[in-house]
C-alpha cells in the first residue's frame, strides 16, 4: 500500500507548537503509513527551516504550487482566522481532506458557509479542536463510562486576554470540550462582568441530557488554567488540562478518591494535550476512507454558543 501524502500549510508559533511535532512523531512511529511530503509558507526561510526540522520532503511559499506539484492525500491548514474561508473552500473544492484550525470561520456566517460546503462535496474535514482529545479529559470521561451526568462545571482562566474575539477564537475551546462531554446544549443564559480592559463571562447551561451546567471565562485573571469538573451519583471527577498544566484527573467514588493521575507527565505537551492523537484521528479516518471527527457541523453550536455570548456585551 503506498504511504499516505501529508502536507501542511502555515508555520507560525501554533503549527510548531502542536501539528508539526504531532506529525513528525507519527511519521517516525509509523514509518510505513505516511509521507510528510511538503510544507507551505509565505515566508520562504519559515517553510524550509520547518520542513528540515520535522522531516518534511519539500518546502513551498505558494499554496496552489504545493497543491498541483504534491497532490496531497491529506492537509492540515494552519491559518490566520481571515484566510480560513477562502483557504479551507480552495482546498474542500479541490477534494482534498483537510484538518483546518477552530474556529472554522473569521464569524458564524463564515462557519455555516463551511459547513454547507462540505455536506454539497461531502469532503473530508476536520476541526482542529483539541480538547475533545485531551488526555486528562479523556480519562475523566472514561471513569465516567455510562453513569449519569447531573452537573458539569469548567472554568477557563487567562491573564491579560483583552482582545475583543476571545470568545470566539479562544473560549470556543471550553465550551465546545463541554458539549463532547454533556452533549448537545438545550439553552443557556450568561452574566458579565468587565474586568481590567475586558468581559468576564458567567454562562448557565442546560443540555439536552438533562444536565445542568456553569462556565465561567475569567479573561483578566492572575493566572492561566482550565478545569472541568463532572457531578453525578456518587461520583465527583476533576481534569485539569495541559495546555497550561501537566494535566491531571482525580475522581472520587462514593466519597472516596480512587484516581490520583497525571497525564502522562513524561510526555511532550502536544501529547498530553490532545494534538497528538487528533493528528492520529486525522491519519486514521484517511487510511479508512471515511470522514474523520469532528466535522465543522459537529461544533457548528459550539460556535453558534460562542457567537451569542460575544454579542450578549455589545
Amino acid at each position: 500500500m503506498p504511504k499516505i501524502k501529508i502536507a501542511l500549510l502555515g508555520t507560525g508559533n501554533h503549527s510548531h507548537k502542536n501539528h508539526l511535532p504531532s506529525l513528525a512523531r507519527y511519521a517516525a512511529e509509523h514509518p510505513d503509513t505516511i509521507e510528510l511530503a511538503a510544507v507551505c509558507d509565505l515566508r520562504q526561510e519559515e517553510a524550509q527551516a520547518a520542513a528540515a526540522t520535522y522531516g518534511f520532503g519539500r518546502a513551498y511559499t505558494d499554496l496552489d504550487e504545493m497543491l498541483a506539484r504534491e497532490n496531497p492525500d491529506g492537509l492540515i491548514a494552519v491559518t490566520p482566522i481571515q484566510a480560513t474561508l477562502p483557504v479551507a473552500s480552495q482546498i474542500i473544492r479541490a477534494g482534498i481532506p483537510l484538518l483546518m484550525e477552530k474556529p472554522p470561520g473569521a464569524n458564524l456566517d463564515e462557519t455555516r458557509q463551511i459547513v454547507d460546503l462540505v455536506e454539497k462535496t461531502g469532503a473530508r474535514v476536520m476541526v482542529s479542536v483539541n480538547r475533545r482529545f485531551d488526555l486528562a479529559l479523556q480519562r475523566a470521561l472514561s471513569f465516567k463510562g455510562e453513569r449519569p451526568l447531573e452537573y458539569l462545571r469548567a472554568t477557563m482562566i487567562r491573564h491579560r486576554r483583552t482582545e475583543l474575539d476571545f470568545m470566539q477564537c479562544t473560549a470556543i475551546h471550553v465550551v465546545d470540550a463541554m458539549r463532547h462531554i454533556a452533549g448537545d446544549v438545550r439553552h443557556h443564559s450568561v452574566d458579565t462582568r468587565y474586568v481590567s480592559g475586558a468581559h468576564w463571562y458567567l454562562v448557565r447551561f442546560k443540555f439536552e441530557c438533562g444536565a445542568d451546567g456553569s462556565l465561567e471565562v475569567l479573561t483578566t485573571s492572575g493566572k492561566r488554567s482550565e478545569e472541568y469538573g463532572l457531578f453525578g451519583p456518587d461520583y465527583a471527577i476533576c481534569a485539569r488540562v495541559a495546555e497550561f498544566d501537566i494535566g491531571t484527573t482525580k475522581a472520587w467514588d462514593n466519597g472516596e478518591l480512587v484516581v490520583d493521575e497525571q497525564s502522562a507527565p513524561q510526555q511532550p505537551e502536544f501529547v498530553r494535550n490532545g494534538a497528538y492523537n487528533e493528528t492520529v484521528e486525522f491519519i486514521a479516518a484517511l487510511k479508512e476512507d471515511r470522514a474523520p471527527r469532528p466535522a465543522p457541523a459537529d461544533i457548528l453550536q459550539s460556535v453558534e454558543i460562542c457567537d451569542a455570548l460575544a454579542s450578549a456585551v455589545k
